[in-house]
């Protein structure tokens, strides 16, 4: 494992009596995806799936090949993946006459959690695969039941003979995860890729690796057998998943790959080519009755139970448009269109009311926003969370852009506050810590928000709260320029020392700090209707924290996130958001049940539709649905009027036309709403007089 680049590292320290080690790729840390590798049993060392197969008797071929973990860790770094290799099995140490516990990792349980919880929460990845055999599959299981963070990166699991089992206590999250991303190989008289029907206990897909036909092989047990076997398939089902990542699209080829050697199709992220110019539509398995599938020809056979696809399966078509959609009432407007309540006609959530954004391609193109359109969709797409809006399908015609979303009817937390002037501190908790998963989560998959502000959270019908608004989560190519709302923008974007290097995650928990205060306090911590007044208070000054609002608990909370220097803010450490989840704030708060929305929100809002439910269309419904639209808006005509005019050369006519593959959804634009500007060094410059 040294020679191909590995790290040993022990556990607690190499100066403990009692340590074991484990193996981390040199990468483990900056990569994107991240394999843990989780193998129990007796005997086992890192790097070795099974001393038994080490050990099995000479003429039996691939010998080394079958016990040694070469092969994968080999494959997964030529690949580009980190690895993680753990060493559940080594409990004591003998010393002397006596044998001694190792210190976090005294039982297979705690060495898995703790090699979680002190390196995979540090590594930058924004997905995480699982490689897990034997009894390593009970203990993979166990940690994905444990650990928020996990379940959020979780992009697939490859079982190898698991013994894992679901439970009658098993949440419907972790039951969920198993049944649509992961697979667990077995040895079987059946094909390759034949799909097992007496695996049910395990609660996911699991696949026949076949048999060996020579007769040495035969005399291979059958975890020998299982783990030769199913290398290429584990890895093409892990590079399927890749398809979530942004940026970076599924290699067909592995696909091919994978169809060839399983004749099964799996249905998770799917590969589709970013080179498509055709329309995406995509919906999530939630708002489902059965998931649907890529179809790959027909050699390629569906799974039986559709429940084990993927929740973010991706389906071509080039069919729909807004005559799929009755658009009931306009709820915003925007520089670039407007958006609507829409209800969709036909098909699968016929009946269900969506926010259709609609965008004006020549606007986009004269404003120059074309990137800060197209992003937004590109992030929607692969963003699943449950405190982010989600995108459900994307469609174009020559003339405009079209994203459909989940609709909130609850209104944005800008309203609420607005009405209410201040919002009581525990009703702001709720409310902070639902918005510091989401972000973690942004951040996890090197997403910079840059624009969070009450206007951008909406809130659902049950009172729970997701962010919108993904038109800016990108940083300029241009170091010169930066976007943001001006009572939100942190310090080093307006120091004159500001670089490139200044935009990361440290303007979020920044603006995360204002949005707080803001929310106790009922106006942000630096406003000054002159904006070079309010510059400088952001720049020197310190906010005031009345008792009567803030409890001293909240005011160390907010002191520490409102800290003028980003690497001494809270949130900005080594362990990211951890770091704000870990504060006495939100002491008391089930993280766990919060990210499942098991927790009740402080507040309903009077709305008779229910958020993700088939809402009616009668007039009392509609009503409901439009609560907290302005009137402004509700008495507009509803129509999606045509364009006048057509785009020419200089906007992009012909191929240019349709060149957006990706598009943006603005957020909810509101009378009083603050906007969001973009700025340039000489701008701020010249706010602040110098």
């Amino acid at each position: 494992m040294v020679q191909l680049g590995f790290v040993e590292t022990c556990i607690p320290s190499a100066e403990s009596p009692a340590h074991c080690s484990i193996f981390m790729s040199a990468n483990w840390h900056i990569c994107r995806r991240l394999l843990l590798v989780i193998v129990s049993g007796n005997g086992i060392q890192p790097g070795i799936w099974s001393r038994s197969l080490v050990l099995e008797a000479p003429d039996v071929p691939n010998q080394y090949r079958s016990g040694s973990m070469l092969p994968y860790l080999h494959t997964a770094l030529s690949k580009g993946y980190g690895v993680v290799v753990m060493n559940p099995s080594t409990n004591t140490v003998s010393v002397g006459s006596q044998k001694i516990p190792v210190p976090h990792s005294s039982t297979p349980e705690l060495h898995v959690r703790y090699v979680w919880e002190t390196y995979g929460v540090r590594a930058s990845c924004s997905q995480v695969y699982i490689a897990a055999y034997g009894r390593g599959g009970s203990l993979t299981k166990r940690l994905v039941c444990t650990q928020p963070l996990l379940r959020l990166k979780l992009a697939a699991i490859a079982f190898i003979e698991s013994s894992h089992r679901v439970e009658g206590d098993d949440t419907q999250e972790v039951r969920g995860l198993l049944g649509t991303r992961a697979i667990n190989w077995q040895r079987s008289k059946q094909s390759p890729g034949t799909q097992l029907q007496d695996c049910t206990q395990l609660g996911c897909l699991s696949l026949s690796a076949g048999e060996p036909t020579s007769p040495a092989e035969q005399k291979s047990s059958n975890t020998a057998w299982t783990i030769a076997a199913s290398m290429n398939t584990v890895f093409a089902f892990f590079d399927s998943a890749r398809g979530s990542m942004p940026d970076e699209p599924a290699d067909d080829e592995l696909m091919d790959e994978m169809r060839r050697l399983s004749q099964y199709a799996y249905a998770g992220a799917a590969a589709i080519s970013s080179a498509s110019h055709q329309l995406e539509h995509l919906e999530d398995a939630e708002f489902r009755e059965e998931v649907e599938v890529l179809s790959f020809g027909n050699h390629v056979g569906r799974p039986t139970n559709s429940a084990r696809s993927s929740r973010r399966s991706m389906v071509i078509s080039t069919s729909m448009s807004v005559n799929d959609f009755d658009l009931l009432s306009v709820v915003g407007k925007g520089a670039y269109g407007k958006v609507f309540l829409a209800k969709k006609k036909h098909g699968k959530n016929a009946g269900r009311v969506y926010a259709m954004k609609v965008l004006r391609k020549q606007d986009v193109f004269k404003k120059k926003q074309v990137e800060h359109t197209k992003s937004e969709q590109r992030i929607l797409k692969h963003v699943e969370h449950p405190f982010v809006v989600r995108l459900r399908y994307a469609f174009q015609n020559h003339q405009k852009l079209y994203l459909v979303m989940d609709y909130y009817s609850g209104g944005s937390l800008f309203v609420h506050l607005r009405k209410e002037k201040r919002f009581p501190e525990h009703r702001a908790c709720f409310y902070a810590a639902e918005l510091v998963l989401s972000l973690a989560h942004l951040h996890s998959m090197h997403i910079m928000y840059r624009d969070l502000k009450l206007e951008n959270i909406l809130m659902d019908s049950e009172g729970h709260v997701a962010i919108t608004d993904f038109g800016l989560s990108k940083e300029d190519d241009e170091g010169s320029t930066f976007v943001g709302t001006p009572e939100y923008l942190a310090p080093e974007l307006l120091c004159s020392q500001r670089t490139a290097t200044s935009y990361g995650n440290t303007v979020d928990w920044w603006s995360y700090g204002v949005l707080v205060y803001e929310m106790i306090q009922g106006h942000t911590p630096f406003w000054d209707k002159n904006r070079r007044e309010m510059f400088q208070n952001i720049l020197s000054k310190e906010p005031l924290y009345p008792p009567v609002h803030f409890s001293p608990t909240a005011t160390d909370f907010l002191q520490r996130l409102l800290v003028k220097n980003p690497q001494q803010r809270l949130g900005c450490g080594s362990d990211g958001a951890l770091e704000i989840m870990g504060h006495a704030w939100f002491k008391g708060v089930d993280w766990d049940a919060l990210l499942n929305r098991r927790v009740d929100p402080p507040f309903k809002p009077m709305t008779k539709s229910s958020h993700g439910s088939r809402a009616r269309t009668s007039s009392a419904a509609l009503n409901a649905n439009l609560q907290y639209v302005p009137n402004v808006f509700k008495q507009q005509e509803v129509a999606d009027s045509p364009v006048v005019g057509v785009l020419d050369s200089s906007t992009g006519s012909g191929s240019m036309a349709m060149h957006f593959d990706d598009f943006s959804y603005m957020g909810s634009d509101i009378v009083g709403s603050r906007r969001t500007s973009i700025f340039r060094d000489s701008d701020i410059k010249m706010e602040l007089g110098e």
